[in-house]
């Protein structure tokens, strides 16, 4: 690799410690029977140490990006490393589940900085040219830690003890920020301060609220209706929306939930939430089941779960190859209708069910995940402006770890609510039996709701947008295209007058440096790309080719987004100024293009531009391209017409 001694130390102390905190989140399930028998808790308890790591992580994302900016990279992933390990130490000796709890909750505050930390050290110890090599590397490591984290974790239990568990990841994490101290670069990052802002006040929100809602939903499934769930659920749902009312009013939001504003985005994020929600049942409930009512070992419970995951972690690219030539609606659909019948398949096991049934149910049920969730999550990420990407990432993450955290205290208060309602009623592991099935079930009724979305809204062709139309609200591109409807004549009178008439256009096959040619010949900025049919298939403009001569220098806080900006920037600036000039214009500029209807008003026109800060508009009539509104002559129009009727 050209690397010296120290450099792949460094890359080998960070692989570690981000392997194990990945393996961590996965390590607890099969040890859920016995923690519960040695705490003296039930389902509905036990499953707090779950969901409260997820919602910690997911309080921790946007915060993340915060600290980034304010400090330097090594500091900060010494300082999760850190704190990841304190929380480890305090689970390895806990002798309680409250000790145990709190254990879990300060290992995932350290958990939800390391991610993107882990991804920011990497690309700032390694040379550009070795960036993706130790990206590609860092990818394989968040494949491999789910799926032999719940084996691990029942070979620990049936052989040692649970406590020895933590303590064994506390040591690892120990040795990692050891060696992080002399194999990291001090001056890693130059930690000058950005323009991030901390709001506390949203901080305290959005905990008070998403905490409320789990703490409301765990306690009605373990005691009941009461005042405590009833007040903290209230509580809860009161200061989500205050949260996500305040993140629209500050200048510099901790989670910008604006993206939401476009439908394709918003509807991607519903889908990827109701399939997250119903994902963290199976790994929570199955080791309960196998264990306790089928009789089987902890280490038979990981490897059910082991070969589902490593389906899945296979699956993954291969169904990101398939996005690519099908497009999203066939493989979403195939895989929601998939995870549909998997879940209904696990609502209906019994108590005589046997062993390989299960394994074969969960490797088809994860493979339907990879199917669904690669293909939702890339098809809403297309539809918002590669501005917002980043933003987009952050509150789609944010929002399924939320959903996973509410969607596992739901279906496991669901259990513990059935199984306590028939015991008595008839033996108790027939009546535990119908609660797995009843949290199964609902799990099932959410895919349903998603699978429904998907039938009405995911749509579209491989490698292209709606985006024929004007833009959706909060101006991103990939909005879909608005129908003249009743839209006068007079409108598009007006428009023709206006907007220059003589189009200049890329073919998708052009290069950039064709691009660039037609920029400085005709004296424009940016084009439209037009399919052989004469309808628009992308945009490109000099900002999209600087992005790509540029560092890529953001902070981001989603693996693969980060994996696919850094790949890029991997070679000298004149070698990549070369290679940008022969790569073809769709593969630089933005699939889609922001238009606007020829029977649109001119208020419309105005917000198209104003909204998008754009300097020109295509006209749209049937689909085409029929004219270019320039801002400064939609400008000059009205300012003379103001004038001569005043």
């Amino acid at each position: 690799m050209g690397l010296s001694r120290k450099k792949l130390f460094a890359i080998t102390v960070i692989m570690v410690g981000t392997f194990v905190t990945v393996l961590n989140q996965t390590l607890v399930a099969p040890a859920l029977p016995s923690i519960m028998e040695d705490t003296h808790v039930n389902a509905a308890v036990a499953q707090w140490l779950t969901t409260g790591f997820t919602l910690v992580n997911a309080i921790m994302i946007p915060i993340t990006a915060f600290l980034q900016d304010r400090f330097p990279t090594k500091r900060l992933f010494l300082f999760s490393m850190g704190v990841f390990t304190v929380g480890a130490v305090l689970c390895g000796l806990a002798a309680n589940f409250p000790m145990l709890l709190a254990g879990r909750l300060v290992q995932a505050v350290g958990a939800g900085i390391l991610m993107p930390m882990s991804m920011t050290v990497l690309l700032v110890t390694f040379p550009v040219e070795k960036r993706g090599v130790a990206m590609g590397v860092f990818g394989l490591v968040i494949a491999f830690g789910p799926a032999i984290g719940p084996t691990v974790g029942g070979i620990v239990v049936d052989t040692a003890d649970w406590h020895l568990m933590f303590l064994g990841i506390a040591m690892l994490t120990a040795i990692v920020f050891v060696l992080a101290i002399f194999l990291l670069e001090k001056n890693a990052t130059d930690g000058k301060p950005g323009d991030a802002k901390f709001d506390a006040l949203s901080v305290i929100l959005s905990t008070l609220g998403f905490g409320g809602l789990l703490y409301g939903f765990s306690e009605f499934g373990s005691s009941g209706i009461s005042i405590a769930s009833g007040v903290a659920m209230v509580v809860g749902v009161v200061c989500v929306i205050w949260f996500f009312i305040r993140q629209t009013h500050l200048e510099t939001p901790m989670l910008r939930v604006k993206v939401l504003y476009n439908r394709k985005f918003l509807i991607a994020t519903i889908i990827g939430m109701l399939v997250q929600a119903s994902l963290l049942a199976a790994p929570i409930l199955m080791p309960i089941y196998i264990q306790t009512l089928l009789g089987e070992s902890a280490t038979m419970s990981g490897l059910v779960l082991m070969p589902g995951a490593i389906i899945m972690g296979l699956m993954n690219p291969i169904a990101g190859k398939l996005f690519d030539k099908q497009g999203p609606r066939l493989l979403s659909l195939l895989g929601m209708g998939m995870l549909f019948v998997t879940t209904i398949g696990f609502g209906i096991l019994g108590l005589q069910s046997a062993i390989w049934y299960i394994v074969i149910l969960y490797m088809v049920r994860m493979l339907s995940m990879a199917l669904v969730n690669m293909p939702i999550t890339t098809w809403g990420m297309n539809a918002l402006d590669t501005s917002l990407m980043n933003h987009g990432t952050s509150v789609n993450n944010t929002l399924r770890q939320v959903a996973g955290s509410l969607g596992t205290a739901i279906v496991v208060s669901v259990s513990t609510s059935v199984q306590t309602g028939l015991t008595g009623q008839m033996p108790d592991a027939e009546a535990a039996m119908f609660g797995i099935n009843a949290a199964f079930m609902v799990c099932a009724a959410m895919v349903l709701i998603g699978f429904v979305l998907t039938i009405i809204f995911v749509k579209g062709k491989p490698g292209t947008t709606d985006a024929v139309g004007v833009e959706a609200p909060g101006g991103e591109r990939g909005a879909s295209s608005g129908a003249p409807g009743a839209a006068s004549k007079a409108n598009k009178e007006l428009l023709s007058r206006i907007m220059k008439t003589d189009v200049y256009s890329l073919a998708p096959d052009d290069t950039v440096q064709d691009a660039m040619e037609l920029f400085i010949t005709k004296k424009i900025s940016a084009a439209p790309i037009i399919d052989a049919n004469g309808e628009p298939v992308g945009f490109i403009s000099d900002g999209d080719i600087l992005k790509q001569l540029s560092r890529q220098s953001e902070s981001y806080t989603d693996p693969v987004l980060l994996m696919a900006f850094s790949a890029n920037d991997s070679a000298a600036y004149d070698e990549k100024l070369a290679k940008v000039m022969s790569l073809p214009v769709t593969a630089v500029g933005v699939k889609g293009t922001i238009g606007v209807n020829i029977h649109a008003d001119l208020e419309e026109v105005c917000r198209v531009l104003s909204r998008s800060h754009l300097k020109k508009v295509p006209v749209m009539e049937d689909g085409r391209i029929v004219g270019v509104l320039n801002r400064s002559d939609v400008t000059q129009y009205s300012m003379e017409t103001y004038l001569a009727n005043h």
